[in-house]
């Protein structure tokens, strides 16, 4: 399995819900490492400014990916 490091770029785009989120869907699977680099990819150009959990769930439920469904009611990794 790989471990996607945030580059300086990027390290203050996501906060740490939506980063945490991300790598608890990647570790249960939910994505490979191909999907976490597509959804960084958009996350990255087409939300501005701090990128938050509804914004990284309302992006990926418009590319087709499946979410955890507990909405809101999951632990995230920091």
């Amino acid at each position: 399995m790989t471990f996607r490091v945030l580059g300086p770029h990027e390290r203050g785009r996501f906060t740490p819900d939506a980063w945490g989120h991300l790598i608890s869907m990647s570790g249960a699977g939910m994505l490979n490492a191909m999907e976490l680099e597509h959804v960084i990819e958009r996350a990255l150009s087409q939300i501005d400014g701090r990128i938050a959990l509804d914004d990284l769930r309302v992006l990926m439920e418009g590319a087709g990916y499946m979410d955890d469904g507990l909405g809101g009611e999951n632990v995230t990794i920091h």
